[in-house]
């Protein structure tokens, strides 16, 4: 049989971290894509820009990597300065960089699941390219119909309709609420000021806790309707028969995130012991098998490949005693060598983004090098699985979100939610992670604003910790960002960076073919999705779908090259756009 294949590019996709593209094939006559190929299509050069600086600048720079997440940055950096200057901040400190992190994660939430992917599933799109989930959505009453409203699945819909959809503006409106909790402790967002080695550069009140608590409610309450209403309408897509879209392997990564205010010291030594504490716990998986929950093992395990990057490798040399074993490959012993090539060169290098992968180092599961995913769905299945937290009950997440009596929101009472691992990891499964994802950041910050009053009535007010900056120093910072593991390594000299590497979870994500021709996560999911879509023409929605399924950041103009030369061009639906 011959295949009947047709390519399409969508070009470019997002606008974080560099222009990202994708190149996919679908098979017309088995309704699946075949092939795929991820690329970054812009480098920045963060790496290089901060050489010879003072370390502590990072904490500001690094930021400008991304306007839609720059605290993730700024707190991965200021952790990896304080382990590069050997301070530790105290513990209340922490926890108001545990307040600014735990908002911009509800902010961003609330923007991934109803803004950015939640349109993919609404009305117009729907309508145009699956008119049979419409026709059944119309027939289809909503489970939670009494918390969340909507009385069927096509009302879920029609209320994820960009500009209009009472859905999508509620989560508008909750977003923008998230940033203003961010800058209540942050100074400003984006690119938060407060953060500084040692601590905060912010005199809290309890005035200050009254107003985040206020703000805090809001989302609690509006958690109770959102999670509901993605929960009821992701079951419908998944019924509908989409579970193989953007289906790979259980292989995840998570550093796991929101200190122990108590814990953290900013010490390499101490690393293992701190990340343990974490109420996100860090742990990678190999083939749905949890292998470690170390976060220095983690670490240690972590490799970053360019055989089809726009890069020349780099020489091993020894710049601090703690890595003199590392591996060549290991962010602490990588140099940004930019090499401009040909684009599109499938079996050559045609990405600006590196293929970062993990190494079984200590032979826990198999020994080799995985490509592993991060985000929600990862963070999620480290913690539900490793039972770490009192939350975690090895098979799930589960937690009591507490009475919010909110104008305007429908649910007051107290509500229990549990996400369960699933069955397998796809495009809609990372969808619901990440709204779940929303209500476990609520139940964190709660509780941590019920133990920083206790703190302020034991007078455990410090907020940073004096320290006198060594001339050389080896630090690393590994935290979540909403879209996943977010690393950042540090190594300096004379007092000033000789050599800063990031890696981010797009990064991760959006990675092309490793070193073994494995293909990267967007890749791998894009490959075996079925092409859904009921129109005359390839327009790549289920592309589409799997892609932000991982939430690359913000969403711009898609621009899907068809082939056609001349003619008329079909109009796609200015709402998968959006």
């Amino acid at each position: 049989m011959i295949m009947v294949a047709k390519e399409i590019y969508i070009e470019p996709l997002t606008r974080i971290e560099g222009h990202l593209a994708i190149h996919a094939v679908g098979d017309l006559e088995k309704k699946r894509y075949v092939d795929a190929h991820s690329y970054a299509v812009m480098f920045r050069g963060f790496e290089i820009i901060l050489k010879n600086r003072e370390p502590a600048d990072a904490i500001w720079i690094t930021q400008r990597i991304c306007g839609v997440c720059p605290t993730p940055h700024g707190l991965a950096s200021v952790q990896c300065v304080d382990m590069t200057y050997n301070v530790s901040p105290p513990p209340f400190g922490v926890a108001i960089r545990d307040f600014i992190h735990i908002s911009e994660q509800l902010y961003d939430a609330v923007l991934g699941c109803g803004i950015l992917e939640g349109p993919d599933y609404s009305e117009p799109v729907v309508k145009e390219l699956n008119p049979d989930w419409w026709d059944k959505a119309k027939d289809t009453k909503a489970e939670n119909r009494d918390l969340h409203g909507y009385g069927t699945i096509a009302d879920i819909m029609s209320a994820l309709t960009p500009l209009k959809g009472t859905l999508w503006l509620r989560c508008l409106q909750l977003s923008k609420m998230g940033r203003k909790m961010a800058s209540l402790f942050g100074g400003k967002h984006p690119h938060v000021n407060s953060f500084v080695p040692g601590g905060v550069a912010k005199t809290v009140t309890p005035s200050d806790l009254e107003m985040f608590s206020a703000m805090l409610s809001q989302h609690i309450a509006f958690t109770k309707e959102f999670v509901t209403a993605f929960d009821d309408l992701l079951n419908f897509v998944l019924e509908m028969g989409y579970e193989e879209a953007g289906k790979r392997e259980a292989n995840l990564i998570s550093y796991g995130s929101y200190e122990d205010p108590y814990a953290y010291t900013g010490k390499y030594e101490d690393l293992s012991k701190w990340g343990e504490k974490r109420k996100v716990t860090p742990g990678v998986v190999i083939k749905g098998n949890l292998v470690t929950t170390d976060l220095s093992e983690i670490n240690l395990g972590i490799r970053e490949f360019i055989a089809h990057s726009y890069y020349e490798e780099w020489e091993q040399t020894r710049a601090h005693p703690l890595i003199s074993d590392l591996s060549v490959w290991h962010p602490w012993n990588k140099e940004t060598k930019p090499a401009p090539g040909k684009p599109r060169d499938w079996d050559g290098k045609y990405s600006w983004g590196t293929s970062p992968r993990w190494e079984d180092w200590k032979k826990r599961f198999d020994g080799k090098i995985h490509a592993v995913e991060a985000g929600p769905i990862s963070r999620m299945w480290t913690t539900a699985k490793a039972q770490k937290v009192d939350e975690s009950t090895g098979s799930s997440v589960k937690f009591t979100l507490p009475k919010a009596t909110v104008a305007g929101f429908r649910v007051s009472d107290e509500l229990t939610f549990e996400w369960k691992i699933p069955k397998a990891v796809n495009a809609v499964e990372r969808i619901r992670a990440r709204a779940y994802y929303h209500a476990y950041s609520a139940y964190v910050a709660y509780n941590l604003l019920l133990n920083a009053l206790e703190m302020v009535k034991k007078g455990e007010t410090k907020i940073w910790n004096e320290y006198k900056r060594p001339k050389e120093g080896i630090g690393v910072g590994l935290i979540e960002a909403m879209r996943g593991a977010l690393g950042h390594w540090c190594i300096m000299k004379n007092g000033k960076i000789y050599r800063y590497q990031v890696i981010t979870p797009s990064t991760w994500n959006e990675s092309p073919r490793g070193i073994e021709g494995e293909p990267g996560p967007y890749e791998d999911a894009i490959i075996g999705t079925p092409i859904t879509e009921q129109g005359e023409e390839l327009d790549g929605i289920d592309v589409v779908r799997v892609v932000r399924s991982f939430d690359p950041c913000l969403a711009c103009s898609i621009h899907v090259y068809n082939g056609r030369k001349k003619g008329p061009k079909k109009e796609i639906s200015p709402y998968i756009n959006l």
